[in-house]
């Protein structure tokens, strides 16, 4: 039996968790680190390494300190750095003192994760374990489709609720029952239930709000701890916000998969492009050019010295000028101050909001 952890990309440890139990394995919950933590990992990490490099490194040191033995890392090949990133991160880990076990999630998942997880598996010489592991596998990937589903339904009723904290809470809770459920039809009415729920919050539609398109780099995107919780800010402002990056996506990416079912979409990105830029470049420009057409505003959120990030803004910027369509781009570390945080945020929400008050 392995004790099996990985880093936290928004609930993605909640799928994780179900994947390692049908395998017969136990799963470490990282502690997200705090100011401490991240002072620590900057110490280890090299000096071009970007946010989510030093996120990871510090929730692997915390699940080693809690007992884990096996590290799955989320990587692959690209452009990007943290295609890469796991290799650096199992050098500073082993330079460390630290003993561990390590496999790669890139392109299929049954063929990244199989042969790890079988080893020391109670049930590696059963019959039941090819079973087992495409039952897994699915239920990993539903997990995440159900988070999904959630997230959109929270952000389309948030805005407009009459308590946003109670849907919040609510949304939250939802997320606690599914990380402690494991059987299938019991995840498949979890979450057809948890979407009737979140759209039945009390809600006042009398004001429609204005919209902002969120994209970007996936960690920076989906995880609250590193966007400082921004899209319940903008809902707090008075802001109706999209978002189409989710855990899902994320490991669709990582997978390949969303490029065979998102072929259309990718489409409008290429075009831009001579050569791929690397990371999520390619699905932010897809993005921003579809949002162009339906958003009163476009927040582009990446880490800093993020380059696939940096060279979209390249793009995507004069584009967008073009079409009339404000854009603010925000960079984020541990190092990004608060007050310079919140008033970019703040000034950006007060234009668009003037913008759509005059019918712009």
């Amino acid at each position: 039996m392995l004790k099996i952890s990985t880093s936290q990309i928004g609930f993605l440890g909640v799928a994780m968790k179900t994947l390692a139990k049908e395998l017969g394995h136990d799963w470490v919950d990282p502690d997200r680190p705090g100011l401490d933590g991240l002072v620590r990992t900057r110490r280890l990490s090299p000096e071009y390494c970007c946010y989510p490099f030093r996120l990871a490194l510090a929730d692997c040191l915390s699940a080693l300190d809690k007992g884990a033995d096996t590290i799955v890392f989320f990587g692959g090949k690209g452009i990007c750095r943290l295609a890469m990133y796991q290799a650096a991160q199992r050098e500073i880990l082993v330079h460390e003192g630290r003993r561990f076990k390590v496999h790669v999630v890139s392109g299929s998942i049954r063929a990244s994760l199989y042969g790890i997880l079988r080893e020391e598996s109670p049930h590696r010489d059963s019959w039941t374990y090819t079973p087992r592991t495409f039952l897994g596998f699915w239920k990993f990937m539903y997990k995440l489709k159900v988070i999904e589903r959630w997230r959109v339904a929270l952000l389309e009723t948030r805005p407009y609720a009459i308590d946003q904290p109670a849907a919040t809470g609510l949304f939250n809770e939802l997320i606690g029952e599914l990380d402690r459920t494991h059987g299938t039809f019991a995840i498949i009415r979890l979450g057809r239930r948890g979407v009737r729920r979140l759209r039945a919050v009390p809600q006042d539609r009398s004001v429609s709000l204005p919209r902002i398109g969120i994209i970007g780099e996936s960690y920076t995107c989906i995880d609250e701890f590193t966007n400082r919780r921004i899209i319940e800010r903008l809902n707090r402002m008075g802001i109706e916000v999209v978002s189409p990056i989710s855990e899902y996506m994320f490991m669709s990416v990582v997978t390949r998969l969303y490029y065979k079912t998102q072929a259309k979409l990718l489409k409008k990105a290429r075009r831009f492009f001579k050569a791929p830029g690397g990371g999520d470049s390619l699905l932010s420009v897809a993005h921003a050019v579809e949002f162009a057409d339906r958003m009163d505003g476009i927040l582009h959120l990446y880490p800093f010295t993020c380059l696939p990030e940096t060279s979209v803004r390249q793009v995507i910027e004069p584009y967008l000028a073009s079409r009339n369509v404000p854009y603010l781009h925000i960079s984020l570390d541990e190092q990004t101050g608060e007050e310079g945080f919140s008033t970019r945020l703040e000034t950006f929400v007060d234009m668009i909001q003037m913008r759509s008050s005059i019918g712009c």
